[in-house]
């Protein structure tokens, strides 16, 4: 993806689905384009949980919920995320129209059709990657540019004929602003420049890390990044989601927008490689450090379920190097010496990750503290959850 300007429009991201990120339009025209008449896709999936999270995000900040319907509301919408691990697609989308409909009455589900066959400048968007991918073989790969050259190729194999259904990346990019972009890139490093240094705006990138990883990551910098050293939150997804989700989705984006007020680099990473290595963390924050002035005094992490894991995880491995944890809906005992002010929070309701199980790993940290979102579950709590959690984390002494 790349700066706002490539995106169709602003959106959520499904939470769980390995397509989330999918603006409404998108995500419905790719599931037409993939589906057999009738067959619910993940595509459907991802678009339904678009349209739960603007709103449940609406009701609750309209008080329109009373305590009972919430409740009833993250029940029914935890037991389809529990349908769609177990491949139950008709089911699921069935109980996620029944969640939406209980917080938006007008509420109906349309599909649309994604335009085939992507012709850029009158030319097939295969014929423009494949010559910017050739223009890039030819650069130092082992270089000082070596990172940056790693995202403009994943950027450049964007550009596709037929655009999948499967990958937010994808889809969520506006063909012709895409191709110029990286042009604009490729054009720069062959210069000898580093195109994505002190950039602003919000950019989807993938850097090289431990034993030859590539890791995706949306990348949002604050106009600030450019000229001074800020400080820097990265967010670490559920099982299923990718990096688009903290972006887009979970409070339509409340974390990168509360990051940004706060002159914080956002940065939305895929969970998984972090979850085998504490070296991938490292390889980012060199990455990010070529790119940016950090103040490393201002590190903040944020994960949620499976991310909330990866969280304590390098809390335990990095104490030193963060300056306070989030964990939202799952989490571990962090004891390393030195560890950085780890805050729990745990959904009521969760039956993925019983609140009882995240209060047990506050409690085997001693510098954790846990708090409960009351009538929710596993996956709607995590707006309310980021609205408690960055406040907090920004609040704690710098280190």
């Amino acid at each position: 993806m790349m700066n706002l300007r490539s995106v169709r429009r602003p959106c959520a991201v499904a939470l769980l689905l390995s397509i989330t990120g999918a603006s409404t339009a998108v995500a419905q025209g790719a599931a037409a384009a993939t589906a057999a008449p009738g067959a619910v896709t993940r595509a459907d999936l991802a678009t339904r949980y678009l349209l739960m999270d603007a709103a449940y995000a609406a009701a609750d900040s309209s008080a329109r919920l009373t305590d009972s319907t919430r409740a009833a509301l993250n029940r029914i919408f935890d037991r389809s995320t529990l349908s769609f691990f177990g491949g139950r697609f008709a089911v699921t989308a069935a109980m996620m129209d029944t969640a939406i409909t209980m917080a938006d009455p007008t509420y109906r589900y349309v599909r649309r059709e994604l335009p085939r066959d992507v012709v850029i400048d009158g030319r097939p968007a295969r014929a423009l990657r494949d010559a910017l991918a050739a223009r890039l073989m030819r650069l130092d790969s082992a270089g000082p540019l070596a990172q940056a050259i790693v995202s403009a190729r994943a950027r450049t194999a964007l550009l596709v004929d037929t655009v999948s259904a499967e990958r937010s990346a994808e889809f969520l990019a506006e063909p012709s602003t895409l191709a110029r972009a990286v042009a604009a890139e490729v054009s720069a490093l062959e210069k000898g420049h580093n195109p994505y240094a002190r950039q602003v705006g919000d950019l989807w990138r993938s850097y090289r890390g431990a034993n030859g990883t590539a890791v995706a990551m949306r990348v949002i910098a604050p106009r600030a990044a450019a000229t001074r050293a800020v400080g820097v939150l990265l967010a670490l997804h559920g099982a299923g989601g990718d990096e688009n989700m903290f972006a887009n989705g979970y409070g339509q984006g409340v974390a990168a927008r509360v990051a940004r007020e706060n002159d914080l680099l956002f940065v939305s990473l895929a969970t998984t490689p972090f979850m085998t290595s504490p070296v991938q963390f490292d390889s980012l924050m060199a990455v990010l450090g070529r790119d940016y002035r950090l103040d490393a005094s201002r590190v903040y992490l944020l994960g949620h379920s499976m991310g909330a894991g990866a969280a304590a995880r390098l809390a335990q491995e990095r104490p030193r190097a963060l300056t306070a944890v989030a964990c939202l809906a799952g989490g571990a005992g962090v004891t390393a010496a030195g560890a950085p002010p780890v805050l729990f929070l745990g959904a009521q309701l969760d039956p993925i990750i019983p609140a009882a199980r995240v209060k047990a790993a506050a409690a085997a940290t001693p510098t954790g503290v846990y708090e409960e979102r009351v009538n929710e579950g596993h996956t709607l709590m995590v707006r309310g959850a980021v609205l408690r959690a960055l406040p907090w984390m920004l609040q704690q002494p710098r280190r």
